[in-house]
Parts: C-alpha cells; sequence; structure tokens
C-alpha cells in the first residue's frame, strides 16, 4: 500500500513538472475575465498564484495582450505583475510600448522606460505613463511630455494629463504647441487643450499665441473652435498684439486673431468688435452693437 501511494504521488510530480516546463500556464480565471500567462519558463505557486517567467512572456487578461521580451514576475489571483525587457501592449484601438510594465490592478498601470500610448491618430509620450483603464485617464511623469496627433501637431510640457475617451488634455510645466494645420504655434506656462472638432485651445501664464506672422501675447489666451472655421481669440491680462500688415501676410483672414484683428491690420483702425475699457466706463457702444441696431 504504502509502495503504491508512493508511485501515485511520483507520477503526479512528473505531471506537475510536464506541466510547468511546457511554458504555458492557465491561472484560475476570474468569472468575468480570462486570464493566461505564455512564456519559455515559468515557476508558480498555485496556492498563492505568485509566479516568474523567464524569456519572451506573453499575458493576455480582458481582452488586453502584454508582451515582455526578458520575463516577468506575476499573480494570477489579484492579477498583478512587471514585465520587462521591452514591453508592447495593446487593449482595443489602444497600443502601448515602454521598457518595464507594472501591473497594479487589473484597471491601474504604469509604463515605465520612454513609454508611448497610442489611441486612435492621438500618441503620448513620456519617461513614464500611469494609465487608469477604468477612466480612460493618463498621467505623464520624469518631464519631457509630449502629445501629438496625426497631423503633426503638438504639444510638449513637463506634465500632461490626458483623458483618452473625451480628448481633454491639462499641461503644465513650460508649454509649446504646434498646430500644423492653422500654422499655430503657442506657448504658456500651462495650458487647456480639447481636441475635439470644436475644441479650443487655452495658455495660460505668460501666454504666447502666433499664426502667419501675427502675434498675440497676454496673461492668458483662449482660442476656441480649434478645427472650425469661425475660431475665435480671447485675450486676457496685459495684452499686446502685433500684426503683419496686408502686403506681408499670405493669408488675410487669420481665423486664430479673429475678423476684428484683421480689420485693424488693414488700417481700419475705427473698427471695434467689442467694447474696450474706456467704452465701457464712458458708456459707448461697439460698432458691432450700433450695426446690429
Amino acid at each position: 500500500m504504502k509502495k503504491s501511494k508512493t508511485a501515485v504521488m511520483a507520477l503526479f510530480s512528473c505531471l506537475i513538472l510536464l506541466f510547468m516546463n511546457c511554458g504555458v500556464l492557465f491561472a484560475a480565471p476570474a468569472k468575468d475575465a480570462k486570464y493566461s500567462v505564455d512564456a519559455e519558463e515559468i515557476e508558480y505557486d498555485m496556492e498563492s498564484g505568485d509566479g516568474t517567467a523567464a524569456g519572451k512572456t506573453t499575458i493576455k487578461h480582458d481582452g488586453g495582450t502584454a508582451v515582455a521580451q526578458k520575463g516577468a514576475t506575476f499573480n494570477s489571483k489579484n492579477r498583478t505583475g512587471h514585465l520587462f525587457g521591452g514591453v508592447t501592449a495593446d487593449h482595443g484601438d489602444q497600443h502601448m510600448t515602454s521598457q518595464e510594465l507594472f501591473l497594479y490592478t487589473d484597471k491601474y498601470i504604469s509604463a515605465v522606460g520612454d513609454a508611448v500610448v497610442v489611441k486612435g491618430d492621438r500618441k503620448l509620450e513620456a519617461p513614464r505613463v500611469d494609465y487608469h483603464d477604468d477612466t480612460k485617464f493618463a498621467e505623464t511623469l520624469g518631464g519631457s511630455a509630449r502629445l501629438s496627433s496625426a497631423d503633426g501637431s503638438w504639444l510638449t510640457a513637463g506634465k500632461i494629463t490626458y483623458n483618452m475617451e473625451t480628448g481633454l488634455a491639462n499641461a503644465t510645466g513650460g508649454v509649446n504647441l504646434e498646430s500644423i494645420p492653422r500654422k499655430l504655434q503657442a506657448s504658456g506656462d500651462n495650458a487647456v487643450y480639447d481636441d475635439k472638432e470644436t475644441g479650443y485651445i487655452e495658455m495660460i501664464g505668460n501666454a504666447k499665441a502666433t499664426q502667419d506672422g501675427n502675434t498675440v501675447t497676454g496673461n492668458r489666451i483662449r482660442i476656441t473652435n480649434t478645427s472650425g472655421q469661425n475660431t475665435m481669440t480671447r485675450v486676457e491680462g496685459n495684452v499686446r498684439i502685433v500684426l503683419v500688415p496686408r502686403e506681408n501676410r499670405t493669408e488675410i483672414n487669420s481665423p486664430a486673431f479673429g475678423e476684428g484683428a484683421v480689420m485693424m491690420a488693414d488700417g481700419k483702425t475705427d473698427f471695434n468688435p467689442e467694447h474696450n475699457l474706456m467704452d465701457r466706463v464712458a458708456g459707448n457702444k461697439s460698432d458691432t452693437e450700433e450695426q446690429a441696431a
């Protein structure tokens, strides 16, 4: 009886060893999501769920796939892990590359080392990007952040937080922006950028915007409807406008600076599209209001 029991245990141990050396581990999946690890070599504790994978490693979970070139540590029960040695990850239309990938929960990850996150035609780059899948919220760390689009437009800053679902970005620390289709450059201490079709750009603190040689500076510059034809600009605080004369401009109707700026550049200095400060004090009407009356 003792020999038989020993033989059975030995056979069971051999089966376990064969299973582990085959390089594929299907850990006990949650009811709502499939989970698997595929690697050249895997050491796995079935009781704790802890595992170590060597060589090229692929982890799949809830429709997402992450591939590391040099291995990973993971826990199949709480879905945590650390992939390293050049990592790529894909989930739906999102693609991520980095030197390392940390899986804190099934909804919260960090791409570390030359991190690049791509969704649709938008690309976010930084030394580190933290991403929350439940809110689609990405945050850069480590400085030198860059958000760019397929049309060549880009925004750089010390830090960028970006909602990858709504397209709203907040940038802080030496912000610079260039919109290629609109021939627009802008800079400021901070910025809010909404990249929807009828979105806006708002530069805050030491703000400056230039288009077709025309330049406006102020404490705050807000350019609305950036993707449309009726672009409008609002400037607040220490406003200064430098306009290029008609003969030196390649395009007269510069949309980012509005109709009033263009008319003033053409010598129509009596045109006043909105109340200025003196008009408000004196109770005078603007030209726009008089025309409407």
